[in-house]
């Protein structure tokens, strides 16, 4: 299992996460980041996902139920 670290330090499942990623936001940054660390990869994740849903929290990377 792959692993990240969530805004808290929290140890969170990496490939849990990709599963809830927005498709488009997902592939979009792949292309423009690969190759990178997961982590690297999660932060950017969070950050686009809230610019595209009005300010809305990646619940994993920000340690809220998912």
């Amino acid at each position: 299992m792959e692993k990240a670290l969530d805004i808290n330090g929290n140890e969170i499942d990496f490939e849990a996460a990709v599963n809830l990623m927005d498709d488009e936001i997902r592939e979009e940054l792949h292309e423009k980041m690969a190759p990178c660390s997961n982590q690297e990869f999660l932060e950017a994740y969070a950050k686009a996902h809230a610019e595209k849903f009005d300010g809305e929290e990646f619940a994993p990377y920000y340690g809220e139920a998912w």
